[in-house]
């Protein structure tokens, strides 16, 4: 949509008391976008709509979120206040479903504002269009691409630490380990920025870019940009992953993160028990492999290695949790947790200031030669 004075900026719209739309697929798994705003975002929501489970609280499905309601209306919301609507769940086409259309004309026609997360414009449908037009709302459309350079490695050049969350297939928790490391820090007393990569990050943060919708000669710049700014006044950075290497539909995205950010360390990330990825349905190589991987995809002017492994662990019993930590942590030799159970983490962290003082003569070595 086009900017005009009465526009909303990005920042001034994650601020605001928003419904969450996820028709049809609320779930851990099924509306990251909208699982992801509840966990770190929820005391802003005020309802989900999906209409299959309309009636039920966003705690009886999630296993948090406490007493959220879901409607199967956007009416059915109103009375609750919102001012945006957020589309919770991104999608691997470039469509809009059918069956969408109405709820967002009606949040429009109801003068919500709209942050879209798919890659359908909202600006192409003629009747959103001139719903918007007519209501004076604001649309963010998340995936419209910033204008960008191309990577410069400027990022060489800062004296912020960059970690990088990267794994084995897309939707395992890299945004949930990047955010949790974020938390940590900064209860730490250590001045951390987070670059969000995708919708979840920037609706989290208030900023960032989504990769995935940046051509791919401009997607490392992009990256890079958006660790720039993170950058600005802290010691640490660190760097939302997207997708992964060994991914058939999202290892450019993977990579392009990996080179533009130019990282210190790597966390890699895992689903506990995971054995194929997701959509593809592609067989998951043994985890060291892939860390070797990641590690050797680095840039020779900044070699990383990972520092942990942080699983999603969601479905194990503590017991079941524990015996496939230690197996993993025997296979790769690091530390591994969940950033989501008991003091996971703040272990991260752990390794992560270990790693860098570790480290550190290497840094200063590889500076003095640039």
């Amino acid at each position: 949509m086009e900017e005009d004075v009465g526009q909303l900026s990005h920042a001034e719209l994650v601020e605001k008391r928003f419904v969450l739309f996820a028709e049809g697929c609320l779930g851990l798994f099924t509306s990251k976008i909208a699982a992801s705003l509840i966990r770190y975002n929820g005391d802003r929501c005020v309802a989900v709509i999906d209409s299959r489970k309309a009636g039920q609280t966003v705690q009886d499905v999630l296993g948090y979120g406490g007493a959220i309601p879901i409607v199967g209306r956007v009416e059915q919301a109103l009375d609750l206040h919102p001012e945006v609507l957020i589309v919770g769940k991104g999608l691997h086409s470039a469509d809009l479903p059918s069956g969408w259309k109405p709820h967002l004309l009606a949040a429009v026609r109801n003068g919500l504002h709209v942050i879209n997360s798919i890659h359908f414009r909202l600006a192409d449908d003629p009747d959103i269009a001139r719903a918007v037009r007519e209501q004076g709302v604001t649309v963010w459309e998340t995936k419209d691409s910033p204008p960008v350079p191309l990577n410069r490695a400027r990022v060489l050049d800062l004296d912020t630490w960059v970690v990088h969350t990267c794994g084995s297939d897309s939707n395992i928790g890299k945004k949930t380990a990047a955010l949790e490391i974020w938390k940590e820090a900064g209860r730490r007393g250590i001045p951390t920025g987070f670059a969000a990569t995708g919708q979840s990050g920037m609706l989290i943060s208030g900023h960032g870019v989504a990769v995935d919708g940046v051509p791919g000669d401009f997607m490392a710049g992009a990256v890079e940009q958006a660790v720039l700014g993170a950058a600005a006044g802290n010691e640490w950075v660190v760097v939302e992953g997207q997708g992964s290497l060994n991914h058939i539909g999202f290892s450019s995205v993977a990579l392009a993160i990996l080179h533009g950010s130019l990282p210190h360390a790597l966390v890699f990330c895992h689903r506990l028990g995971a054995e194929r990825t997701k959509v593809w349905d592609t067989p998951i190589i043994p985890i060291p492999e892939l860390i070797r991987m990641n590690e050797e995809l680095t840039v020779f002017e900044r070699p990383a290695k990972v520092a942990a492994v942080s699983v999603n662990s969601f479905g194990f019993t503590d017991e079941d949790y524990r015996r496939e930590a230690e197996k993993l942590e025997a296979d790769t030799g690091l530390p591994v947790v969940d950033p989501l159970r008991d003091d996971g983490a703040a272990r991260l962290v752990d390794a992560l200031r270990a790693h860098q003082l570790e480290t550190a003569d290497r840094r200063a070595a590889a500076a003095r030669l640039r």
